[in-house]
């Protein structure tokens, strides 16, 4: 028989109370990431240069903080580096805003732009074997990632730069409450995966 399709992975775990909260607790991640990486990438543009080159640059450090968290050993911690990566947001807003197309400050906002890939790698070093097959994973991240990029689109369309500073913080507060509502679920049965994966607040999902 061949093998369940994402789709259907996930169609089973939202029978299940706990794989659920699991589930939208990776949606949600895959939405800050969205969310994370626009409003960073939007901030460059509008307020140091709207190059190609500057988001060129910003593209590859975002990768490349990606794959130092990728290879990075240990499965721990996952919540600071959730915090590293939204105080760095918070960092790279009030650097670009402080010196307005000041490309001498380009350096300290693209090292920001680095840790916020890191954990952006982390995750699926953290999250190995917590949904059984890794498609699934990806399936769940990237739906998320669609979706936070849909709200940062609409999001300054509506609110301008106050949506600007304020949605990655809010995204993050979504990945805590969805990841902090994991353990408090009793398992039902259904396992999702053979290994234990922590969440943002520091608890085991399974």
């Amino acid at each position: 028989m061949g093998t369940k399709l994402p789709t259907t992975r996930v169609a089973i775990m939202m029978r299940n109370p706990r794989a659920l909260w699991v589930a939208l607790n990776l949606v949600a991640t895959g939405a800050y990431f969205g969310v994370l990486q626009w409003c960073a990438f939007f901030r460059l543009q509008s307020s140091l240069a709207a190059t190609a080159m500057v988001y060129l640059l910003a593209t590859a450090a975002w990768m490349l903080g990606s794959l130092v968290g990728l290879t990075l050993p240990g499965r721990s911690r996952e919540g600071g580096w959730l915090a590293a990566s939204v105080v760095s947001y918070a960092i790279l807003d009030g650097v670009a805003q402080g010196h307005p197309y000041d490309l001498a400050w380009l350096p300290v906002c693209l090292s920001a732009v680095v840790v916020m890939g890191g954990y952006a790698g982390r995750f699926f070093r953290f999250r190995a074997g917590s949904v059984g097959e890794s498609r699934s994973l990806f399936f769940l991240e990237n739906t998320g990632f669609v979706l936070g990029m849909g709200f940062t689109v609409l999001g300054l369309h509506l609110g301008g730069d106050v949506f600007l500073r304020w949605l990655p913080w809010i995204a993050a507060a979504a990945c805590v409450v969805t990841g902090a509502a994991v353990p408090r679920v009793p398992p039902s049965g259904l396992p999702l995966g053979e290994d234990a994966s922590p969440s943002p607040c520091g608890g085991a999902v399974r």
